[in-house]
């Protein structure tokens, strides 16, 4: 589901989905083929593809009503992206995973429009923001890493409970990127360099290809139920630049906060 979210306007047949997934067709077809009665898939009868389906429509309304701080978010989302001139995305998490759930595109954004489904593991170094503020959620997003890598991590976590966001750098990609929508394919990188991914101490006078800047959506129980996230930022920005842009950023985070709580 998540592939074809991610591939909205085209189709796939049943090998090119068991080529991009890397499944054997006698796994999956069945579920294929239950997922069409149901609706939540359509096979155009010509091509043989298959598309999301109508009734993804509905189920999709009632994911919303039942994550209320996505819709409370747009509005600050629009102020946002149109304010900064970036993308301003919304994520949720769910099952060690966290999903791009909403977005506001601005024009001036050096991304193009994401599409709703992008999704990236809640493990180091990538999700940090649904972390950071959990020390049990921690330990479990650190998973097995070498000693010189969780130094690493925990002091950006540290540093990012301290200013309020999170900051991850752009790192060359090795490869194109194609298959799957991952958030974490956007960006790959050599394991050695993974710790340098998440900004920790920021000097307000250097300069950083940021990647993107996050930040927590609290509910009542201080539970990070989304993040909100700055995309498609300037090539370079100074510490001075980013801290801006991160308490911007905040501020209109705890604003939706407050309205979860009423």
């Amino acid at each position: 589901m998540r592939l074809l979210a991610a591939h909205a306007d085209e189709g796939f047949t049943i090998t090119e989905i068991g080529r991009r997934l890397r499944l054997n067709k006698a796994t999956f077809y069945p579920m294929v083929v239950a997922l069409t009665e149901a609706g939540w898939l359509l096979r155009d009868p010509a091509t043989k593809t298959y598309r999301l389906g109508p009734e993804l429509i509905t189920l999709g309304e009632a994911a919303s009503r039942s994550l209320p701080a996505v819709p409370l978010a747009r509005p600050a989302m629009v102020e946002l992206a149109t304010e900064l001139g970036v993308t301003c995305a919304a994520f949720t998490a769910s099952d060690g995973v966290v999903t791009l759930a909403d977005q506001v595109w601005d024009v001036r954004s050096t991304v193009q429009p994401l599409h709703v489904g992008l999704w990236a593991p809640v493990r180091a170094p990538y999700s940090a923001v649904f972390v950071a503020w959990d020390d049990d959620a921690l330990h479990d997003w650190l998973g097995v890493v070498t000693p010189e890598a969780e130094r690493r991590y925990l002091a950006a976590i540290r540093a990012t409970r301290e200013r309020g966001y999170v900051v991850e750098l752009r790192m060359p990609p090795r490869e194109p990127v194609t298959g799957t929508a991952s958030v974490a394919a956007l960006m790959p990188m050599d394991p050695a360099d993974e710790p340098s991914f998440l900004l920790a101490a920021l000097d307000k006078a250097r300069t950083y290809a940021v990647g993107t800047i996050e930040a927590p959506v609290f509910d009542a129980l201080r539970r990070v139920v989304i993040s909100l996230v700055l995309v498609g930022l300037p090539g370079s920005m100074t510490g001075s630049e980013i801290d801006a842009y991160g308490q911007r950023l905040v501020a209109a985070a705890r604003g939706v906060s407050e309205a979860l709580r009423y």
